[in-house]
């Protein structure tokens, strides 16, 4: 690594504009994978019990999935699914959602998070389940409700927030897009040995260069405000 972008969750995002390649509902999948380091555990700007979305396509009646992050100070009690604890602390979610955005599935990990630390995540869907990784590893799948049928929305693609009502502190680098759930044999190589999938590619944002360009087709993104750090 030579360079990553810093986001300082307050105002710093990046935008790609909307397109098909992006939905779930394309070819029946999709994966997203991202490192990111959250630089703090409290984000300056969160919403809801204590929460950003630092990665993620939706807005008002247009949502179609998102990345979110709860912080240390959370309020969110946990659900009964959750084994690790009375919060939501340091939980990284995977989000597919009807379009009203009423209705949703996600698949997460919660773990002790620690600020400054790089971590792997991937978030992949079919037409059945989300699926959620960590460093290559599968860490949860969660089944749609009958009553859950994503679709194509209108919504850009946004880095470092989803509508802009949070915003993520810490550094996202080497986004990448593919209009098929991957495998996890795939995922687990993807981390380990930097073996990136090239079928169903449809989007790569390494983020090392001082501009947001898709180097795997032409979903060029926008930078709105940060700044480069070196990467380790």
């Amino acid at each position: 690594m030579t360079a990553s972008l810093l986001f300082d969750g307050i105002q710093t995002y990046i935008e790609v504009p909307d397109s098909a390649d992006f939905s779930v509902v394309t070819t029946g999948g999709l994966t997203i994978s991202a490192w990111m380091r959250p630089d703090v555990l409290t984000f300056p700007t969160e919403e809801g019990a204590g929460y950003v979305h630092w990665l993620g396509k939706g807005e008002a009646e247009q949502q179609e999935w998102t990345f979110r992050m709860y912080g240390a100070d959370t309020t969110a009690p946990a659900d009964t699914r959750d084994p690790q604890g009375p919060t939501r602390s340091g939980r990284i979610s995977f989000y597919v959602f009807n379009l009203d955005g009423g209705l949703g599935v996600g698949s997460y990990f919660q773990d002790v998070l620690a600020a400054g630390t790089w971590i792997h995540v991937v978030g992949a869907a079919d037409t059945s389940n989300t699926y959620i990784y960590r460093d290559g590893m599968l860490r949860k799948i969660e089944q749609y409700l009958p009553n859950i049928t994503p679709a194509h929305g209108s919504a850009n693609l946004r880095i470092g927030t989803r509508d802009l009502q949070s915003f993520f502190k810490g550094a996202i680098r080497e986004v990448r897009i593919w209009s098929r759930c991957l495998q996890e044999s795939e995922v687990a190589a993807l981390h380990g040995n930097g073996v990136v999938p090239l079928a169903g590619l449809v989007a790569e944002y390494l983020l090392s260069q001082d501009m947001a360009v898709d180097s795997a087709g032409s979903h060029n993104g926008n930078i709105l405000s940060g700044s480069w750090v070196s990467a380790s």
